[in-house]
């Protein structure tokens, strides 16, 4: 019995190993914004106060809250500005500003969910109209999150409405959140969302509120690209000089290090330390010089915790001057060491 609980967790351990070596480390991934500006664009007709057919429990517009209230808690705050508007009746509950979680959080609490059903139209097409001066003040690109059923019985048609809006604002694009329940609200959202290639779709508010992994990609659609901080060889850190024919590491250099060593501690990209030196001496000394050069700061950055296998060592001697070596100073300039970025 002991053997197999032993082979068990030999077995676990192996899993565990294989997942670590698959996943890609998320430190080296960077949220970077797509959009300058995003609305919740809230339906606040009488039909959105009405359960959907085919589920029983909330009314749509209490999902449609839950649903707002998952996305503001998931959004990352990159810098965004954001804002909360409902139509049928039209209303401001967040102004657009820079995006604040607890200020919309605040926002979408005040929307009522009990209100009058009937004699309530849905002007979805005017509420889109009245849209128009809160996009006049915006700059930049603007993620529209559209959370309706779809209805719409009063003023122009909304399909028409958002096709005006996109020949006036290209940099505004519409994303859906549906609570159809008829053919009908299902046909108009879907043609919004097929207005522009921009758009993230349709999605399934039902559905959104409790998928996170569904949440999570329709954020990462609407509002941020995923950059691997790992890609292209990027110079990260100011050159590190040298005395003539030296190759240890002098104390004014150890800030430059300290900064390097906290930098590359907080990520999992690979770095290539390059060690270089003027054109006095042979090629092949120099070369030995460059990489001794190297080995020191490879050394220097360990002993501030660096982890030795995101560096690579390596000497080019006199082979890539950036610096004139037939003045003083550009020979003093190319004694130095170089870190950069490894493409992944």
């Amino acid at each position: 019995m002991m053997r197999r609980k032993g082979s068990f967790l030999s077995m676990l351990l192996m899993v565990a190993c294989v997942l670590a070596i698959a996943m890609p480390a998320e430190a080296k991934w960077k949220k970077v914004p797509k959009v300058d500006n995003f609305i919740f664009f809230q339906d606040h007709s009488g039909s959105m106060a009405m359960h959907m057919k085919k589920i029983k429990g909330d009314t749509k517009i209490v999902m449609s809250k839950q649903v707002m209230t998952a996305m503001n808690d998931a959004i990352p705050e990159l810098g965004y500005n954001a804002g909360l508007v409902t139509f049928a009746p039209f209303k401001e509950y967040v102004k657009m500003g820079g995006y604040d979680k607890s200020a919309m959080s605040a926002g979408i609490d005040k929307i009522k969910t009990e209100y009058p059903i009937f004699q309530r139209l849905t002007p979805m097409g005017p509420g889109l109209m009245e849209l128009r001066p809160v996009l006049d003040t915006l700059s930049g690109k603007t993620a529209i999150f559209l959370l309706s059923d779809g209805v719409h019985n009063k003023g122009i048609d909304p399909v028409a409405e958002a096709t005006a809006i996109y020949n006036t604002y290209p940099n505004v694009c519409f994303h859906v959140v549906s609570f159809a329940d008829t053919e009908y609200g299902k046909s108009v959202l879907e043609a919004i969302a097929a207005l522009n290639d921009c758009s993230c779709g349709v999605v399934d508010g039902a559905q959104l509120r409790t998928d996170a992994t569904a949440m999570e990609n329709f954020i990462k659609c609407a509002l941020y690209d995923l950059v691997n901080v790992c890609d292209g060889e990027v110079i990260m850190f100011r050159s590190i000089q040298f005395d003539f024919d030296k190759s240890n590491i002098k104390k004014e250099m150890m800030p430059v290090l300290d900064e390097a060593a906290s930098l590359i501690k907080e990520n999992d990209c690979s770095y290539e330390v390059a060690g270089h030196t003027c054109n006095i001496g042979t090629e092949k000394y120099n070369q030995g010089l460059s990489e001794r050069r190297a080995a020191s700061v490879v050394k220097y950055l360990t002993g501030k915790g660096v982890d030795a296998s995101k560096l690579r060592a390596v000497g080019y001697g006199e082979l890539q001057p950036k610096h004139d070596n037939k003045t003083r100073e550009g020979r003093r300039l190319n004694r130095r060491v170089e870190i950069r970025v490894l493409p992944q």
